[in-house]
């Protein structure tokens, strides 16, 4: 009894350390630690993040945007307030929006001059009415390289047990057991030429 109780709990822990490594995978880069996170088993984002002094920095890489959060324990912010700020990476400042909520903001970079910057400038300023944020980015060239890669790679994986919306051109392209046109690169489909 007291062996088929044991197998059963080593069973269930390597059943949620493997559930687990799926749902957040992670990279260290000089200071930065790159993570991947997923949810219901399909990719979120990756995200870059590091902490300086008591200043959190997160860069979150989704499919289509780059986003920066940047908390610290010590603000006292508007929940859902946007507040104006100036970003500034070398040579490059543009204008934002940072979106608060208690101890946190967050900061779409959707300039990509700006965000082209960010992996060769020393620093990255938030301008804010009341203080500059000073965000270091030493290191932050392969972190960046490693925080595209996460996302390319992750953005093309699949799942075999969810089922894929496939257009008919492209599914019979690659499919040799969906008939259609028979073709000399298919000879696993009938033709339809009449003798």
């Amino acid at each position: 009894m007291r062996a088929s109780f044991a197998a059963l709990f080593v069973i269930l822990l390597t059943t949620s350390a493997f559930a687990q490594s799926r749902d957040s995978e992670t990279v260290i880069v000089g200071p930065w630690a790159i993570a991947t996170t997923y949810k219901s088993d399909e990719f979120e984002s990756c995200t870059m993040g590091r902490s300086a002094g008591e200043l959190g920095i997160t860069f979150v890489r989704e499919r289509d945007e780059l986003l920066v959060v940047l908390n610290s324990p010590k603000w006292k912010l508007n929940r859902g307030k946007a507040y104006s700020v100036r970003l500034v990476a070398g040579s490059r400042s543009v204008d934002a929006q940072a979106l608060a909520e208690t101890k946190s903001v967050t900061i779409a970079l959707e300039d990509s001059r700006l965000n082209a910057r960010l992996r060769f400038a020393n620093a990255f300023e938030v301008r804010g009415e009341g203080a500059t944020l000073r965000v270091p980015l030493d290191g932050s060239s392969t972190a960046f390289q490693r925080l595209e890669a996460c996302v390319n790679k992750r953005a093309s994986e699949t799942n075999p047990f969810v089922k894929r919306e496939v257009s008919e051109t492209n599914q019979s392209e690659t499919n040799p057991f969906v008939k259609r046109e028979a073709s000399e690169a298919n000879p696993f489909v009938a033709s339809s030429r009449k003798p």
